[in-house]
C-alpha cells in the first residue's frame, strides 16, 4: 500500500468512523495526509514484513486538543490507524497508542505528527540521579538516536550519558523559561535508556501528564517540565528540515530559538 492509498483509505474510515460518534464532524483533510505521511516515512522493513509506528503524539492547539479528547476523536484515529495496517498487512511492535500534547502556536485546524517505534519494555529503575557533573559514556551504554524536540521547534540530540536540564548555565539543556526551575530535571542512560528524573523542582516533572519523580522514557513520550514540552523520541529525527536548523521558522519571528555551544553538546533555548 502506497501513501496515496494509505491516505484515500484513512480518510474513508475516519469519516465512517466519525458518523458514530461526532455526526457532520469531519478532520481537516491536512491532518489526514500528515498522518498517512507520518506512517509512510517512519514504517521499517524487515525481509517481507513492514513494520509500522506505534506511538503517536499529535501536537495541537489547546481548543481543538480539547474538542478532540472530549469527542472520542483519539479513538477514531486509532482504530481506523489500527484498520489500515491491518487490511495493508503491516505489523505493529506493540499496540499502538495515541497521545496529545498542546501548543498555542499550532493554527486550530492542524496539527503536527511525531511517529515513532517504541522498544521493548524495560523494568522501572531504582536508581537515584546523579547530583551534577558527567559520567563516561563507558559506563552506561547511550541509547542511539535519541533526542528531545523541545517545545516542538528544535532537536536537541541526546548523546551524553548524563543530560541535566534547567534554567542554570551549568545545565547541558538550559531552557530560559520561568517555568522552569533552575535544576529541573535530568535524563540519564541507564541499561540502554534514557531515565528522566525530576530534580525536586518547584513546577514537578510530568510524563504523558502524570507526574513522576523518575520514569524510563520510551518515543513519542511527553515530558512536561511545569508546562513547558520536550518529546522524547528514538531512532531517526523527523524528516523535517526545518527542525534541524537553529534559525528561527520562517514568518513566525515568536518562535524560539537555540544557540548550541558545539564543545559542550549545550542548548540554550530563548523566547523571542
Amino acid at each position: 500500500m502506497n501513501l496515496r492509498e494509505i491516505e484515500t483509505r484513512l480518510q474513508n474510515l475516519i469519516e465512517v468512523e466519525l458518523l458514530k460518534v461526532l455526526p457532520g464532524k469531519r478532520v481537516e483533510d491536512v491532518i489526514v495526509q500528515k498522518l498517512a505521511s507520518a506512517i509512510q516515512q517512519n514504517s521499517m522493513k524487515a525481509g517481507n514484513d513492514v513494520t509500522i509506528p506505534d506511538v503517536y503524539t499529535l501536537t495541537m492547539h489547546p481548543d481543538t486538543a480539547k474538542i478532540w479528547v472530549d469527542g472520542g476523536l483519539l479513538t477514531v484515529i486509532l482504530h481506523s490507524v489500527t484498520t489500515v495496517a491491518q487490511e495493508a498487512g503491516f505489523k505493529f511492535t506493540i499496540a499502538p497508542t495515541v497521545t496529545v500534547v498542546t501548543d498555542e502556536k499550532v493554527k486550530p485546524n492542524d496539527v503536527e505528527i511525531l511517529a515513532s517505534h517504541r522498544i521493548e519494555t524495560m523494568a522501572e529503575t531504582n536508581s537515584s540521579p546523579l547530583d551534577t557533573g558527567s559520567l563516561d559514556s563507558s559506563v552506561e551504554k547511550i541509547p542511539e538516536n535519541s533526542f528531545l524536540i523541545v517545545e516542538g521547534v528544535k532537536i536537541y540530540p541526546l548523546n551524553l550519558p548524563v543530560v541535566n536540564i534547567g534554567r542554570r548555565l551549568d545545565n547541558q539543556l538550559i531552557i530560559d523559561d520561568p517555568r522552569v526551575s533552575r535544576n529541573h530535571a535530568q535524563l540519564r542512560a541507564i541499561k540502554g535508556r534514557f531515565v528522566v528524573f525530576d530534580l525536586n523542582s518547584t513546577g514537578g516533572t510530568f510524563v504523558n501528564g502524570q507526574r513522576t519523580s523518575q520514569s524510563v522514557l520510551y518515543p513519542g513520550d511527553v515530558i512536561s517540565l511545569a508546562g513547558v514540552a520536550l518529546i522524547f523520541g528514538q531512532d531517526n529525527p523527523p524528516p523535517r528540515p526545518d527542525l534541524k536548523s537553529t534559525a528561527p521558522f520562517k514568518n513566525q519571528v515568536d518562535r524560539p530559538t537555540a544557540v548550541f555551544d558545539k564543545n559542550h553538546s549545550t542548548a540554550n533555548f530563548k523566547k523571542k
